[in-house]
């Protein structure tokens, strides 16, 4: 009898830690998937596009794709616009919308990891717009307050805003990257980068 009750209670223990593992291992899910699983832990992936201090703690907004979400997280990051990050949190409906407040918050890649080409901007700014971003490209025009980005092949071109001078660090024709944020100008209907942020600037590319 000893013998089966050995075998019975070690049956028992792995449906426990398996039960143990199911809790502490939420489901990694897709944005689009939120509204299924309100109520439960899950793992999301997203890009930073919106960040809101508010008293001990700051709002988040991320978005994949045609999805976004908000995510409150008690606490500070150090995250900022365009970065890839990973939520684990807890899935509510709050005012009438689903939002996850955050376990933990994870850095997937930071948006200046890697840089982009001009027709890449071009072509998929609804993903970056509002975002910081790395955009390769070569100098065409330098002015006090600005100056022009072009692709090798002049078919691409975005205007780029500074505050201060940055006329005698570039010159026309260098290949350089470009940190800085996509912005929108809804009166003149077009887009430019601007640096603005302490972490935004230009490097020569050799």
């Amino acid at each position: 009898m000893k013998k089966y009750a050995y075998l019975a209670g070690s049956i028992a223990c792995i449906f426990f830690l398996y039960f143990l593992g199911a809790i502490s291992h939420p489901d990694e899910i897709h944005l689009s998937e939120l509204e299924k699983y309100e109520g439960k832990s899950v793992v999301v992936k997203g890009m930073v596009v919106y960040r809101e201090i508010k008293g001990k703690s700051e709002l988040i907004k991320i978005r994949d794709g045609n999805y976004s979400a908000d995510v409150f997280n008690y606490g500070f990051t150090s995250i900022s616009y365009g970065d890839i990050i990973e939520v684990k949190g807890r899935v509510q409906r709050y005012h009438g919308k689903m939002e996850i407040v955050a376990d933990s918050i994870k850095l997937v890649e930071k948006w200046d990891v890697k840089s982009i080409p001009l027709w890449e901007l071009s072509e998929n700014f609804e993903r970056y717009l509002g975002t910081n971003v790395n955009v390769t490209g070569y100098v065409d025009g330098v002015y006090s307050s600005y100056f022009y980005l072009v692709d090798a092949s002049r078919e691409y071109r975005i205007k780029v805003v500074y505050a201060g001078n940055f006329s005698g660090e570039i010159k026309n024709h260098e290949h350089v990257y470009v940190k800085s944020m996509l912005e929108y100008d809804k009166n003149r209907m077009f887009m430019y980068l601007e640096m603005k942020e302490n972490e935004h600037g230009i490097g020569i590319i050799d």
